[in-house]
């Protein structure tokens, strides 16, 4: 056993640890990375097929542009979540060293919390101001995948600086008209301060076993219209949850039904909203409860949890589960495997009626970027039209992947025309339309993103027992709306929307967080538990 002296010295010694180690976990193979080339070190979220077409494509794109070979160090491990929190432990890792070594500055909390403070100006604080106009890095010169949300904290944070691409490429944001567009239907698809640019859409819904939902007496073409359907007792232990706190595609599914709900309960409200007998942010908290209310019947009715996104749409494939929220090319992917592999559509992917906003996968440039040349050359071939029909295109067609196809959807809106659909694998994609179909606000969440993942990884996934018990317990026994009492626990809440920023304070110190979520956790379990017992007694009729 260690004394208290040691298992400090111990932890103290982590944080190292991790820096050194996770970077080599996340590497390719020694053996394929040709150390005569010229080298690239990309960190991302995107998987191996992704990864391949890419390297493989900027391989002959760079040797055309330079007459040389280039090879890419992926760091490829986790999530975009894993990799954030990577990002930031090796920044401040990095700055500590130069803080205290090469300005001879002496290290203390207030440091550590300000130089990377997003809100925080640099005559705010010597050390924002420092490493602002510091070329530190990480060496790692681009991020390339992971969500919106994530990369503009990185930008406003500075660990990812203007790339120069706007300024190399002016014709493409130029006219009425222009090929990459940077916003539309509430999302941010390119960053205005030219820190990172979208490289391909997502959209967000629900992956479906065609046979085990018929299996079911449902028409699995018309049943998923709405988010709502995953929450049907009809499903129940039907279906899989992903852990938001692991995959920020499955938080922005959360989100998306979040947005839908709070929008049809803003609707429904409208006439007392006009008279003046509802406020707007009274209809807010009950949009917000109705959405948590959904989330915990979704939690309720799932046949498993998992940390893994990918493994929704595998299963759902499998029949192992009959439906599970997953990002769009998932969904695609998997159906276009199966089927190629069965004969027949077995499987599809849906988007919910109006309930996706369409967000983008971006890429950026590090601070201090070991071979910025390099990283911008693979910033403007992803951007263009040789790299954006790579995602979309068929597999062996003109322009298209070699090996895998990505079931991905390009960000440039010249692509979108009869000559380059005749090669997509989803000709009649629409990504522009679906974006106007739907209006992302992002006030009402945007904000709470990381509460959202945070709320339902208590919520549904560490009070996962508790929760089913209790949903199990109401559907046995006739439903919510025969167990009034019980729907009242079980709806219980620690926040409401109004109070959303309060809580989100709580997490911001790992000390606040760890109390707070440790204090959820106990609200869940206890109100649960209350829910269970009193669906569990004889309705009175």
């Amino acid at each position: 056993m260690l004394d208290k002296s040691n298992r400090r010295l111990l932890l103290s010694f982590l944080p190292i640890v991790l820096i050194i180690a996770f970077p080599l976990a996340m590497r390719k193979p020694a053996e394929a990375i040709d150390t005569e080339a010229d080298q690239l070190v990309i960190v991302s979220p995107h998987n191996e097929s992704i990864r391949y077409e890419f390297e493989q494509a900027f391989r002959k794109f760079y040797h055309e542009k330079t007459g040389r070979k280039v090879s890419i160090d992926w760091r490829a491990t986790g999530g975009t979540s894993d990799i954030v929190r990577y990002i930031n432990s090796a920044f401040t890792s990095n700055f500590k060293v130069y803080w205290t070594k090469e300005l001879n500055q002496p290290w203390s909390d207030e440091v550590a919390a300000a130089f990377m403070n997003r809100k925080m100006k640099p005559a705010d604080h010597p050390a924002r101001k420092a490493f602002l106009e510091s070329n530190l890095g990480i060496d790692i010169d681009i991020f390339f995948g992971g969500g919106q949300y994530d990369f503009n904290k990185q930008a406003q944070m500075g660990t990812i600086v203007p790339s120069g691409f706007r300024a190399r490429h002016p014709e493409l944001f130029e006219g009425a008209d222009p090929v990459l567009v940077e916003k539309r239907g509430g999302e941010i698809w390119y960053d205005k301060n030219d820190c990172y640019y979208g490289a391909c859409f997502s959209s967000f819904g629900i992956c479906v076993n065609r046979d085990r939902v018929e299996k079911l007496g449902l028409d699995p073409d018309t049943f998923f219209t709405k988010w709502s359907a995953l929450g049907d007792t009809r499903l129940l232990n039907a279906i899989a949850v992903a852990d938001p706190s692991k995959s920020g595609s499955i938080n922005k599914c959360f989100e998306m039904l979040v947005q839908r709900e709070m929008l049809d309960t803003m609707d429904a409200l409208q006439p007392k909203l006009d008279s003046g007998a509802v406020s707007k942010q009274d209809a807010l908290n009950r949009g917000w409860q109705n959405a948590m209310t959904l989330i915990k019947r979704i939690g309720g009715n799932s046949l498993y949890m998992t940390f893994s996104a990918s493994k929704i749409p595998v299963d759902c494939a499998s029949a192992q589960i009959a439906a599970g929220m997953c990002i769009d090319f998932y969904g695609r992917s998997q159906a276009e495997w199966e089927e190629n592999h069965v004969g027949r559509k077995t499987m599809m992917y849906t988007t919910p009626v109006a309930s996706s906003s369409v967000s983008c996968d971006p890429i950026g440039i590090f601070r201090g970027a070991p071979h910025r040349e390099r990283a911008e050359l693979f910033m403007d071939f992803v951007m263009s039209k040789e790299g954006q029909q790579l995602w979309n295109n068929r597999l062996g067609s003109k322009g298209g992947p070699i090996k895998y196809s990505l079931n991905r959807l390009p960000v440039r809106h010249d692509l979108y025309t009869d000559e380059y659909r005749k090669n997509m694998t989803a000709p009649e994609a629409a990504p522009f339309e679906l974006a106007n179909a739907f209006t992302y606000h992002g006030e009402w969440t945007g904000p709470f993103f990381d509460l959202l993942r945070n709320t339902i990884k208590v919520m549904v996934i560490d009070c996962e027992e508790e929760l089913k018990e209790a949903w199990n317990a109401i559907v046995k026994n006739g439903g919510p709306e025969k167990c009034p009492q019980a729907m009242q626990f079980f709806e219980a809440m620690p926040y409401d929307h109004a109070h959303a920023s309060e809580a989100a304070a709580l997490l911001y110190t790992p000390e606040t967080q760890t109390k707070t979520l440790r204090e959820w956790g106990d609200f869940f379990r206890k109100n649960y538990r209350q829910a269970a017992k009193l669906a569990a007694q004889p309705i009175n009729n």
